[in-house]
């Protein structure tokens, strides 16, 4: 990985190269939403409802001196304990760290999620999927396409009931979007790494991770979006700079409990970030609420293929930004932007015109 283009300098561009661009806990008092009725068999609404207002933060992706990092795991279990983090994968290349060879240094206000960096070459570039929560190493290899690697790593790390993520695709131009769709329900991909030579935004010949997350929604795929650090470098003198600190996740969870926090991922129950907070996402049967914490936030919800549903803002600190679905949305995800240009990524979550279930009702 090399160049010369900073992480600050490719924030800023964000708002060009992908679509129009975290914590505590929180308490709401839930609100009542009118039951679904006969008379409106066919409104459109979305397929699963949630309520997340209290958030545990983490990084996902973490190299240490056991692959191309260039700290011991205990360095990196410290600086993320240290920064307030709730919990840490650590994913050396190929080679699978158990949370339970650091018990030591966990308690719970801290705990580590088993973790390994499936590396692999597909089609002559690298593809990397992130294995975490699984119990046994499962390693890389070479396959004739990107989509045969991921289609392999994914189905390996699912058969251990453990989370993928399908990593940083613009990395030494290893996947196209299409590629994601052999990624056999992989449920995450990083839409934002902090590792400045990964080409999270794009290029003049390659779309954003975020436009891609877009073509991989829009083919069906149920993917959350997920900002990590991949960080190398703790020291202040290392270069490249893939330092830590500057891409992150909000898990939903009101216990620190590594099964806990496995069971969210899985789900998508998260929202990814590189600054801003939200206080709450909230999706009832046909509107998808976010409430930013931070005063002059601005809103913009997305639909199908990436398409500009609407925007709310700028808005007052705790104020609620809603979009109620229409037909054709196909799937509706919010992205919040703070005026220090930092963004937050919520959950894409499908809609349907059909009656709603007897479950629904």
């Amino acid at each position: 990985m090399r160049g010369a283009v900073g992480f600050a300098a490719l924030a800023a561009a964000g708002a060009a190269l992908a679509p129009a661009q975290t914590a505590t806990a929180s308490r709401w008092a839930p609100r009542k939403e009118p039951s679904s009725t006969a008379d409106e068999p066919h409104t459109p609404r979305f397929e699963r409802t949630f309520d997340m207002a209290a958030f545990l933060k983490g990084n996902l992706h973490t190299h240490t001196n056991r692959s191309d990092g260039d700290s011991p795991p205990e360095d990196a279990i410290a600086w993320y304990r240290r920064h307030g983090y709730a919990f840490l994968a650590i994913t050396d290349h190929n080679r699978l760290t158990e949370a339970r060879s650091f018990a030591s240094l966990q308690d719970d206000s801290f705990r580590l999620l088993n973790g390994e960096e499936l590396t692999m070459k597909g089609g002559g570039h690298q593809v990397h999927v992130n294995a975490l929560c699984t119990h046994s190493r499962i390693g890389g290899g070479t396959f004739h396409s990107a989509a045969e690697a991921l289609a392999w790593a994914t189905a390996r790390v699912s058969a251990q009931g453990g989370v993928a993520i399908v990593n940083h695709p613009n990395f030494d131009r290893g996947l196209v979007a299409a590629d994601l769709l052999a990624s056999e329900g992989a449920p995450l991909l990083e839409v934002m790494s902090g590792h400045p030579y990964v080409y999270s935004l794009g290029s003049a010949t390659r779309p954003s991770h975020e436009a891609m997350w877009d073509a991989a929604l829009s083919g069906g795929e149920r993917m959350m979006g997920v900002a990590v650090d991949d960080v190398h470098h703790l020291r202040v003198d290392a270069d490249p700079p893939a330092y830590a600190g500057r891409a992150w996740v909000q898990v939903s969870a009101t216990r620190n409990d590594p099964a806990v926090i496995c069971d969210a991922l899985k789900k998508g129950e998260l929202y990814a970030s590189t600054g801003i907070s939200l206080e709450r996402v909230r999706v009832s049967e046909t509107t998808y609420s976010v409430w930013p914490a931070e005063a002059g936030a601005i809103v913009h919800f997305y639909g199908n293929e990436g398409r500009l549903l609407a925007t709310r803002g700028p808005l007052g600190a705790d104020e609620e930004a809603s979009y109620d679905v229409s037909s054709g949305d196909g799937y509706v995800r919010a992205k919040v932007l703070a005026v220090d240009e930092s963004a937050a990524w919520a959950p894409a979550v499908f809609a349907t015109d059909s009656a709603p279930s007897q479950a629904q009702r």
